[in-house]
């Protein structure tokens, strides 16, 4: 069984590198704001949780993610609001955009579509279009590098050289030998994925593509919280659970991994490459990704559908147009 999405995680590199030619429309109102609020779901929403992680050890101003219909009270026009949202029809982000802008909130969007690029051209915000027609997860190289144009524009810089960090993509043959041997470990269990707090956002990358490509349930732990409640859950582990951890250079990942192996669970170490944070998640994003689309293979399941996100979205459509 042949999946589209397998076809688009394997163009990654070359879809990264466009991104870094994409155009940033309109212009700051301002580049100076008092906080920052980075809003989306599901793959736009990792997007937020990666670019978080990387600022929250050096931005100057408050930085916070939203992952909901509502946005802080304390938003004003000091705020800078940047909404993600692949398909541009995402009511939550939406929502979060239209209260934004209520009370005068600069706003900035990175979308392919929808409601939110006609709001943006309208309104004359600044924004970046990624490439259309993709799978909304699959599209995660372009939508994070797009991003970073975008906050680059306010004076929020995250990386110097877009088309250097792409390069961690170009060994397709090595991330696709290292993800088909985690898909097999991993196959016919419940993972349990454990980073530190810098790589939580890749922790939930791996349960959301499991989630959704492999139709597997998963969960994540972050230590050191892990140590102060999940440790004790695993003196009688259940003989379905396999963990992934992602390794970083911390005492505490060096005690939870010969504490796990103590208890005799079955748990393999995800090293990463790359030359810093936001390159070693975007590296194990790919793995991530390509992992999920072989579980999905094994398990005989259709990568693409996702039938429940589905229903969900049915659900509030029919909710809000009443």
């Amino acid at each position: 069984m042949r999946f589209v999405i397998l076809d688009i995680y394997l163009r990654w590199y070359e879809l990264a590198l466009r991104a870094t030619n994409f155009e940033v429309y309109g212009s700051p109102r301002k580049d100076l704001f008092q906080n920052l609020i980075l809003s989306g779901m599901g793959g736009s929403g990792i997007v937020c949780d990666m670019i978080y992680s990387v600022l929250y050890s050096s931005s100057e101003i408050p930085v916070t993610i939203v992952k909901d219909f509502q946005i802080p009270r304390w938003t004003s026009k000091n705020s800078l609001l940047c909404a993600i949202s692949y398909s541009g029809n995402t009511l939550e982000t939406l929502n979060t955009v239209s209260k934004a802008l209520e009370v005068g909130a600069e706003v900035c969007i990175v979308t392919s579509g929808g409601k939110l690029l006609e709001l943006a051209r309208v309104r004359g915000l600044p924004h970046v279009v990624v490439d259309s027609g993709l799978i909304p997860r699959a599209a995660f190289p372009q939508l994070l590098i797009a991003t970073l144009k975008l906050l680059s524009t306010y004076r929020i810089n995250l990386c110097s050289d877009l088309k250097s960090l792409t390069n961690i993509l170009r060994d397709v043959e090595s991330v696709s030998k290292t993800s088909k041997e985690l898909a097999e470990f991993l196959k016919n269990s419940l993972p349990v994925i454990i980073s530190n707090t810098r790589f939580y956002p890749l922790a939930m990358r791996f349960k959301d593509e499991f989630n959704e490509n492999s139709k597997m349930m998963a969960k994540v732990e972050v230590i050191p919280e892990w140590a102060h409640n999940d440790i004790v859950g695993w003196e009688l582990p259940l003989g379905v659970v396999k963990s992934l951890v992602i390794w970083d250079d911390d005492l505490v990942i060096e005690f939870l991994i010969d504490y796990l192996r103590g208890r005799g669970v079955d748990l393999q170490v995800l090293k990463l490459l790359g030359d810093d944070l936001l390159s070693k998640m975007l590296y194990g994003s790919y793995i991530a990704g390509l992992t999920s689309v072989y579980l999905a293979e094994l398990r005989g399941v259709r990568a693409e559908e996702t039938k429940s996100i589905d229903m969900y979205k049915e659900f509030l459509k029919r909710r809000v147009n009443h």
